[in-house]
C-alpha cells in the first residue's frame, strides 16, 4: 500500500521528531559544527571520549541521558562530545558511515541504517508515548470513534497511520487519513477549519498550550496496547551505539545504561529534573514549558533493549513486515541487541 512505501522510506532516525520541531519552530538555531555545533563534557585525558548525536528537537527520549550527565554518573567513565546533527540527510550519513558511538533516533530507523549495513546497535528504548488524537468535538472519545471520519495528521509519513492501518478492524480501515505539514494542520486547527487531529509530540503539548479548546482524545499507543493484548506503549525511540565502540567497552557502555537506567528512575520520581538538566541552548529548538507539558503524557521509562526484545520485533513486524521477513532482518542477526556483557 502507498502508506506502507512511504513509511518503509528511510527518513532517518527520529525523523519524525526532528520534521516537527523544524516545521513549528524554524532552522534558524541548526548551524553548522564549527558554529556551536558541538558540546563537550568532561576532559580527563586518562577516559574515553564517546561522541553522542542528537537533536534539540527530541523530548523524552533523552532525558535519562542528561540527567545522568548533570548528575556526574556518565563522566565518572568517560568524557563526553555532543553533536547535533544539522538536517536528516546529514543524520543519515553519519549512521550509514558509522561516524560517532551513540545516536538517539526512531527504532525503525535504526532497523533501517542495519540492514544497510551500518554498525548499529540497539541499546535501550526510551522512547514508548508520542502519537495523540487532539479534538475539539466532544463527541470524541477515542480512537475507534473516528470510524468513517476524516483524519487529518501530521507529518505526512507518520508511522501512526501505519499503525492504525496495520492493527485496525474494518472500523480503523475506514478512517480517511489526511496527510498535512504539521506548520500547515496547526494553522487550519487554529482556524477552526479542522477540529480534530492526529500529531504526535511536541506538536500535541503545542497544540495545547495554544488553544484551550482542544483536548486530547486517546492515544495510538493506548490503542495499540488494546489491540496486541500488551502494555500501553510502543518502542518508538530510544539510543543505539557503534557495534565496534561496544566491542571496545563492554563495561563502559554498561556502566552509561546503568546510569541512564538510573537517571530514569529518578526522573519517574520528578520529571521536571530532567527538564531542568536539558542544556540551556535546547531551549532555542523547544520551550521548556512545551517539554514539560509534553511529560504528561510521554511518561520517562527506560528498558534496555534485550529486556524488551519482544515488542520490538512485534513493533518492527507490524512497520516493516517486508524487511522483517527478509534475509536482512535486523532481529535475526543476536548483535543487533545490546547486551550487558
Amino acid at each position: 500500500m502507498a502508506m506502507g512505501r512511504n513509511l518503509r522510506r528511510w527518513v532517518g532516525a527520529a525523523g519524525v521528531l526532528a520534521f516537527v520541531g523544524l516545521a513549528l519552530f524554524g532552522a534558524r538555531h541548526l548551524r553548522d559544527e564549527s558554529d556551536g555545533h558541538t558540546m563537550v563534557y568532561g576532559r580527563d585525558p586518562a577516559l574515553p571520549t564517546l561522541t553522542f548525536y542528537t537533536t534539540g528537537f527530541a523530548t523524552t527520549p533523552q532525558l535519562p541521558f542528561w540527567e545522568a550527565l548533570g548528575s556526574g554518573d556518565i563522566l565518572e567513565y568517560c568524557n563526553i562530545r555532543v553533536v547535533l546533527w544539522k538536517n536528516l540527510d546529514d543524520l543519515r550519513g553519519v549512521l550509514l558511515a558509522g561516524k560517532g558511538d551513540l545516536w538517539l533516533g526512531h527504532t525503525e530507523g535504526f532497523a533501517q541504517a542495519h540492514a544497510a549495513g551500518a554498525p548499529v546497535t540497539l541499546l535501550l528504548i526510551s522512547g514508548w508515548r508520542k502519537f495523540h488524537i487532539v479534538t475539539r468535538d466532544p463527541a470524541l472519545q477515542d480512537i475507534d470513534d473516528l470510524a468513517g471520519r476524516d483524519l487529518p495528521f501530521a507529518p505526512a509519513d507518520s508511522p501512526a497511520v501505519f499503525v492504525l492501518t496495520a492493527l485496525g478492524d474494518a472500523g480503523a480501515m475506514s478512517i480517511r487519513f489526511q496527510p498535512h505539514e504539521p506548520r500547515q494542520l496547526a494553522l487550519l486547527l487554529h482556524s477552526g477549519r479542522v477540529d480534530t487531529a492526529l500529531v504526535p509530540e511536541p506538536l500535541a503539548s503545542t497544540l495545547l498550550s495554544r488553544d484551550a479548546s482542544l483536548r486530547v482524545a486517546g492515544s495510538v499507543e493506548q490503542w495499540y496496547g488494546r489491540r496486541t493484548g500488551g502494555p500501553a506503549r510502543m518502542p518508538i525511540a530510544g539510543m543505539a551505539v557503534h557495534r565496534e565502540t561496544a566491542r571496545r567497552h563492554p563495561e563502559l557502555i554498561a556502566h552509561l545504561v546503568a546510569a541512564m537506567a538510573a537517571a530514569a528512575q529518578r526522573l519517574q520520581a520528578d520529571p521536571q529534573v530532567g527538564v531542568a538538566a536539558l542544556p540551556p541552548a535546547f531551549e532555542a529548538y523547544i520551550p521548556r514549558e512545551i517539554v514539560t507539558r509534553s511529560l504528561e503524557r510521554d511518561p520517562v521509562l527506560l528498558q534496555p533493549a534485550a529486556a524488551v526484545a519482544d515488542e520490538i520485533d512485534g513493533y518492527l513486524r507490524m512497520l516493516m513486515p517486508e524487511l522483517m521477513a527478509s534475509a536482512r532482518s535486523p532481529m535475526a542477526d543476536p548483535a543487533f541487541l545490546w547486551s550487558p556483557p
